[in-house]
């Protein structure tokens, strides 16, 4: 089954009123590559994450966002730092009696002061933060792959399309043979006629000439290997796992054999039909460059 390395997927899971939110984006890469963000206080969570999408996935450039939040609050407790304030009156009430000042102690003066309203992060629950975590990780995972499986099926029609684009033309290739030996035969003749100026050409030498020209342009072999090469295609497409690589390296071994029956033949529907072929292998190899 071919798989695209181009997908995105968004989970989000609540437990406790705890919330947690996933989104992952992947894009083709030669390698596995993971990049994830984290608040510095659960980045401890960066290799949980990361060992989840190697188990997952072989190939591509992935980033991970996760985001952690309680539902109906800030997060943030609120605490009174009772003897701060006891002191800052006591020193506020010192000062009035030392210069003789009246008035009563305000308490959102006091409030105001220096740290005596407290900002704290709530306690936090690593555990129940975890497994919160693998859950919508998970369901961003498998949406991830559902939406890369069928980006896949589009790469892999197109790319079947031009396997069978490329059979027709080397087909032509073929056909074609048997028309360039007429034609050279008819050129070599009038050549030969034109040199001997009346005088009967040897059937034998030119004979011997003709199969040169076909052991030459004999393409037979390459359009066998062409054609198995396909087939090995086709056939890795229906296999599981990373195949991006291997399918690579089987349009290689193709674009080599069309280049040399490009060389095999020089008459121009040929060399059209070549171009054809290696115009949809450069295509298809796009295509692969996209596949994991």
């Amino acid at each position: 089954m071919i798989r695209s390395m181009t997908g995105y997927g968004q989970s989000e899971k609540v437990e406790h009123d705890n919330r947690c939110i996933v989104e992952v984006r992947s894009v083709n890469h030669r390698y596995l590559d993971i990049s994830s963000r984290f608040s510095r206080r659960l980045s401890q969570f960066e290799y949980q994450v990361k060992r989840k999408i190697k188990e997952n996935f072989s190939r591509g450039y992935f980033d991970i966002s996760i985001k952690f939040d309680r539902i109906g609050s800030d997060g943030l407790n609120v605490k009174i730092d009772m003897n701060l304030a006891k002191r800052y009156i006591e020193a506020v009430e010192d000062l009035k009696s030392e210069l003789n000042i009246g008035g009563e102690t305000d308490i959102n003066s006091i409030m105001r002061l220096k740290d005596v309203i407290i900002f704290e992060e709530p306690e936090e629950d690593i555990e129940l933060y975890s497994n919160i975590l693998d859950k919508a990780l998970n369901s961003a995972i498998e949406s991830l792959k559902a939406m890369r499986e069928e980006e896949g099926k589009v790469l892999l029609d197109d790319m079947l399309l031009r396997l069978g684009s490329i059979k027709e033309s080397i087909v032509k290739v073929k056909d074609r043979e048997p028309v360039i030996l007429k034609e050279y035969v008819k050129k070599l003749k009038a050549r030969i006629d034109s040199l001997l100026d009346g005088i009967e050409s040897d059937p034998v030498s030119i004979s011997q000439e003709v199969a040169i020209l076909a052991e030459r342009c004999d393409v037979t072999e390459e359009m066998v290997r062409i054609e198995s090469h396909i087939e090995q295609f086709v056939r890795l497409t229906e296999t599981d796992g990373a195949i991006g690589r291997k399918l690579d390296f089987i349009l290689q071994e193709m674009n080599r054999e069309i280049n040399t029956i490009g060389n095999k033949t020089n008459d121009y529907p040929s060399s059209q039909a070549v171009i054809e072929v290696k115009s949809e292998l450069e295509k298809i190899r796009e295509q692969v460059q996209n596949v994991e």
